[in-house]
């Protein structure tokens, strides 16, 4: 690109064929001007690479990536934060989606705010595993014993300044599932500013690592807290609260899915 660009979309992958396609078609159809798409493949031996060639001569020079090992998810994160040039970057797993025209909504939030926010957080779509079902979350804040309960949206709909990322060091790989909520607290406690808005700016399919493993998120999330000062006695209880309500949800679903099922 000859000119910087405004915002920079990170995929991390790894044997992604299945949705990549879809991810960056997603991204590659924005509207918004002086965008940029960077990929961190971490060795795929599917098909990925190839999907990777396809559109990257498709992209315009929008879209630039590279492949080899990586030590997980977060520290692929940290590979695309010191490739970016964006002003603002934004996560996208290789089954994620941004919504149509979401970019464009971002790119305005930006210019009409005089403070130009450090953190803009929209609503996301959640989409079943299967593809069946979905429903909308909107960007909420709430504080708990002086810490923010979760971040206000998931990932694929929070985008940051660069600069601020790198300033407080990116993912810390430590955590395996919650990095990106640590990362929000650190950003948080750096003082930056924030702005929630209501329009879904991605989808978020259901079925990742956080997804399928109420109770080892619960457990990082406790983590993180007592890492950011938290008191551990409490944060064991509210982690087995936390669990026993992420693994009623599951079977919800799943009691969901079956009663679909046999109705048809």
């Amino acid at each position: 690109m000859d000119q910087p660009a405004l915002i920079s979309v990170a995929i991390v992958c790894l044997d992604a064929g299945k949705h990549l396609a879809q991810a960056l078609e997603s991204v590659l159809a924005q509207n918004a001007e002086a965008c940029e798409l960077v990929v961190i493949d971490g060795g795929s031996t599917d098909d990925t690479l190839e999907i990777l060639r396809r559109y990257e001569t498709r992209s315009s020079g929008r879209m630039r990536w590279v492949s080899g090992p990586d030590a997980g998810l977060y520290d692929a994160m940290n590979k695309a934060l010191t490739l970016v040039r964006g002003e603002y970057t934004v996560y996208l797993g290789a089954d994620d989606r941004l919504v149509d025209g979401a970019l464009d909504v971002v790119r305005r939030v930006i210019v009409a705010d005089p403070r130009h926010p450090d953190i803009i957080c929209g609503a996301t779509r959640v989409v079943s595993e299967r593809g069946g079902d979905s429903w909308t979350e909107g960007p909420e804040s709430v504080v708990r014993r002086q810490l923010p309960q979760k971040a206000p949206s998931r990932h694929q709909s929070i985008y940051v300044r660069t600069d601020a990322l790198r300033a407080v060091g990116g993912f810390r790989t430590r955590f395996s599932i919650a990095a990106d909520y640590d990362l929000y607290l650190r950003l948080r406690a750096s003082g930056l500013t924030e702005v929630l808005i209501d329009d879904v700016l991605s989808e978020f399919r259901l079925g990742g690592v956080s997804s399928r493993s109420g109770l080892a998120t619960a457990r990082e999330y406790r983590d993180v807290r007592v890492a950011h000062g938290a008191s551990p006695a409490i944060e064991q209880i509210l982690m087995v609260k936390s669990a026993l309500a992420a693994a009623s949800f599951a079977a919800w679903r799943r009691l969901l899915v079956w009663g679909r099922a046999v109705a048809r």
